[in-house]
Formats: C-alpha cells, sequence, structure tokens
C-alpha cells in the first residue's frame, strides 16, 4: 500500500504542476504545450489505474514490480517540472491599476527566461513515453473502470485537487518554518521567493499547498 501512497502523491503533485499558471506560460512560450497535454493524459491514467493497484498489490507480486518501475519515470516528471517552474522564478512583480492588482510578469525581457523548447520539449517526450511504455505493460490486467462508486466492499481513498492536513504526516515543524520565514515583518514590502527544494517523490508540491491553505498566510495574501 505504501508504494501505491507515494506514487499516487506524487501523480497528484504533478497534476499540480502541470496546472500552475507559471508552467503554463512557460510552456507556451517554448510551444511545448502538446507534449505536455499528452503527459498530462498519460498520468492521469496512472492515476486511475493506481486505485486497482492499491488492491492488488499485496497478493500479487507482478504489481509490486509494476509499481516500482513506475517510480523513477514519475519522479523524473516531478523533477522536470520543478526545472521548468524555475524558469519563471527571476520573474519580477510589477503593479498596476494604482496598486490594486498586482500581477507576475515572469516573462519580460530584462528577465532574460531562456530559450530552449527543443530540450525541454525532447525530455517530456522521452520520460511520457517511457511511462506511456510502463502503463501499457499491465500483464495482470490493471483496469481503471473496474472503480465502482457505492458498491465497494473497500472504501476508497478520496483524492482531491487540495491537500487534507490530517492526511499528511511528518510535515507540521517544516510547514511552521515556511511560515514564520512568510509572516517575518522584517521582510516589508519585499518580494521574496522562497524556494522548496528536494529529490521528486518527497513532498515539496504537498507542503506548499499546506502553507498556501493556513488561514494566516490566507489573510496576508487577501
Amino acid at each position: 500500500m505504501e508504494e501505491t501512497i507515494i506514487l499516487s502523491s506524487v501523480a497528484e503533485g504533478i497534476m499540480a504542476s502541470l496546472g500552475s499558471l507559471p508552467v503554463k506560460e512557460i510552456v507556451q512560450l517554448w510551444g511545448v504545450e502538446g507534449e505536455l497535454e499528452k503527459l498530462k493524459d498519460t498520468v492521469t491514467t496512472i492515476k486511475v489505474v493506481l486505485l486497482d493497484a492499491e488492491e492488488q498489490q499485496d497478493e500479487n507480486p507482478e504489481v509490486r514490480a509494476w509499481l516500482e518501475k513506475l517510480k523513477n519515470p514519475m519522479y523524473d516528471v516531478d523533477d522536470l517540472l520543478d526545472d521548468v517552474s524555475s524558469e519563471a522564478l527571476p520573474g519580477e512583480m510589477t503593479t498596476r491599476d494604482k496598486g490594486k492588482k498586482k500581477k507576475w510578469n515572469v516573462f519580460s525581457k530584462s528577465n532574460q527566461v531562456p530559450q530552449r523548447p527543443f530540450h525541454i520539449g525532447h525530455k517530456i517526450k522521452g520520460i511520457r513515453e517511457k511511462l506511456d511504455a510502463i502503463a501499457a505493460d499491465r500483464k495482470f490486467q490493471l483496469e481503471g473502470h473496474r472503480v465502482k462508486i457505492g458498491i465497494e466492499n473497500k472504501k476508497r481513498r478520496d483524492t482531491y485537487s487540495f491537500v487534507l492536513e490530517e492526511d499528511v504526516i511528518g510535515r507540521d515543524e517544516d510547514k511552521k518554518a515556511v511560515i514564520a520565514l512568510l509572516l517575518d515583518s522584517n521582510i516589508g514590502e519585499n518580494v521574496s521567493i522562497l524556494p522548496i527544494v528536494g529529490i521528486g517523490g518527497l513532498g515539496k508540491t504537498t507542503l506548499a499547498q499546506l502553507v498556501f491553505n493556513d488561514k494566516k498566510v490566507n489573510n496576508i495574501l487577501s
């Protein structure tokens, strides 16, 4: 069960990154939206199949082996999207409409965003094809359509596009540390970037979502 929980968490993080504004804008700039859409479809399919794998992995060694193969490519996707997101970090904050609206100007000429669409597009395609091959190699017939709502003997874990704090373990101290930095009065009105770094699947996106959903943080952002 642990493998599917980890992979489901990584998949959720990937989907969140694919839907984020910085990633959408930079892939549009580079002209690789098509590859990202294909990757999104692949990860969506894998997410559904993971529900079935969760039930079978304890009894079927082939399922466990399949999950093991899936880990590294999924981590590679997570890391790649972190790299894509980081291309937008040099963006500067501009104020418009007399200070009422603030918007990240991530692609101004002064930011000098690297133009490397071929490299990124090729890398996305390579990882996606690897994931497609692994997803297709389901000799033990894992199927997403086996999920039946309301008539399951075993209640399935709900999935959300947001994080339920009670479902997250071991992130309290990290969350407190990040929030303390965000609420530091010494920062004043300066715009700061607080990167969260770590290996793929470590829970970077989950931590960021926990911080973003915190009431104190929402108060200063509203």
